[in-house]
């Protein structure tokens, strides 16, 4: 099990290393820390820790802002429907956006603050945040799943319907059971047969999901039929 003070300084440096060797990405934080402190969220902490380079990013700017337009222009980047930014880069991808615009916050799921990022993750395994100004971290839902080695879904279970991608939820629990070994908590399990259960084809579903979401295949039926 990894401990939450190796995360902080592995992901901390991670960080600055990445600054450090782009130039555009560096400007590119400057220029968002304009409207606020940026918050690192999710995969990118878990893969510094654990000596990876992410292949994409996920920035939350603690900034009633939602329009970062202006200050993109000469980066190549796009607007997702969620209201974020994705910004391509050579080896990296970075996607930000707004922490009003963070769902759990725009459904009224959650107040609107640092410490509520990692409750509104779907899946605790997800649940990570860094302040990269302060350098406050909340890792404890994360390092419980790792130690007990379960998946589980981070949200109450009035909200969990409410979640607007259930294929990729779904393929997300196979992958991390498949490449981290995590167990399906009951919670999780319920969810994927309730959701199969009312879904024509859903393993050719989730495949289409997973191509779309992923650009690539990580599963095969017979990681689906383990489950079954």
């Amino acid at each position: 099990m990894i401990a939450t003070s190796l995360i902080h300084q592995l992901a901390l440096d991670g960080i600055q290393r990445l600054k450090q060797e782009n130039f555009q990405i560096n400007i590119l934080f400057q220029k968002l820390n304009l409207f606020g402190d940026l918050i690192l969220v999710g995969g990118a902490i878990r893969d510094f820790a654990y000596l990876k380079n992410p292949r994409d990013i996920d920035i939350i700017i603690d900034s009633k802002h939602t329009d970062f337009e202006n200050i993109l222009q000469g980066y190549e980047y796009k607007k997702n429907r969620f209201g974020g930014y994705k910004i391509f880069f050579a080896n990296i991808e970075i996607d930000i956006w707004g922490i009003t615009s963070n769902w759990a916050f725009k459904e009224k799921i959650l107040e609107t603050h640092f410490e509520n990022i990692s409750k509104g993750s779907f899946y605790n395994f997800d649940a990570l945040a860094l302040n990269i100004n302060t350098s406050n971290l909340d890792a404890e839902i994360f390092v419980k799943s790792m130690k007990e080695k379960i998946l589980d879904i981070t949200l109450e279970d009035a909200f969990i319907k409410c979640n607007p991608t259930p294929e990729v939820n779904i393929v997300r629990a196979f992958i991390i059971h498949k490449y981290w070994g995590l167990s399906f908590s009951n919670k999780v399990t319920n969810y994927i047969l309730e959701w199969s259960n009312k879904t024509d084809c859903p393993l050719a579903t989730l495949a289409e999901a997973e191509l779309r979401h992923y650009g690539t295949t990580r599963l095969t039926k017979e990681d689906y039929f383990t489950f079954c």
